[in-house]
């Protein structure tokens, strides 16, 4: 009995639907790895997948259990939603599936804050985090260095960046945005004007071949 106990193993389960999965969907798992992931050693340095492959989700996913991602339904490790990370906000709402990632949390920090003192303040278009500090360090000498539990070392970096405000980073994303239209636009005419010419070349040679 206690010998049971001790071996006790997971009963494997069989549903009439197995099959079916197997084969149209190729929903399988291998005995030798975890049950969450679709290949143990998906890159060289054999680290397992973190990102729930979205081609599965939809039974679409060709490459099986050889698949980089995870066959796995799980809230917590799905893709980033690219319609909320382009505009902002999804039109799923809390409906999406995928991951709705708050822009500021993107944000490098401050250096100048990090420092001690960012003369932006709310309008620095980098991100601000509060941290407690040693009062050793402050003092003059910390004796744990690197290791110290107590607080952070603040870095006394010299010539930093000038910092920006949010309007001016707004401003010269605008200005790009609008470059690369604008680019974009000029092309699409360059493409209309040379197909009207080649369209008239085309009619003018073509009058002549008539008139021979």
């Amino acid at each position: 009995m206690a010998s049971q106990i001790l071996a006790h193993g997971a009963t494997p389960h069989k549903f009439a639907f197995t099959p079916f999965l197997r084969q149209t969907h190729r929903h399988s798992l291998l005995p030798d790895h975890d049950s969450t992931t679709a290949n143990p050693h998906p890159s060289g340095d054999g680290r397992a997948p973190s990102l729930v492959c979205k081609h599965w989700l939809r039974g679409l996913c060709k490459k099986g259990e050889h698949c980089e991602f995870l066959h796995e339904y799980n809230l917590r490790k799905m893709p980033e939603c690219n319609f909320f990370t382009r505009n902002g906000y999804c039109s799923n709402g809390e409906e999406c599936l995928y991951l709705h990632i708050d822009p500021q949390s993107k944000l490098p920090p401050c250096p100048h804050y990090d420092k001690g003192f960012c003369p932006l303040g709310p309008e620095c278009s980098k991100k601000h985090v509060r941290r407690k500090l040693c009062v050793f360090y402050l003092a003059g000498f910390c004796p744990n260095g690197r290791a110290c539990r107590e607080g952070a070392h603040p870095k006394w970096k010299k010539d930093l960046e000038r910092p920006r405000t949010k309007a001016e980073v707004a401003k010269e994303e605008g200005e790009i945005k609008g470059d690369d239209e604008g680019g974009a636009a000029q092309r699409d005419m360059m493409q209309m004007r040379d197909m009207r010419d080649r369209d008239r070349d085309d009619r003018m040679h073509g009058g002549h071949g008539g008139h021979r």
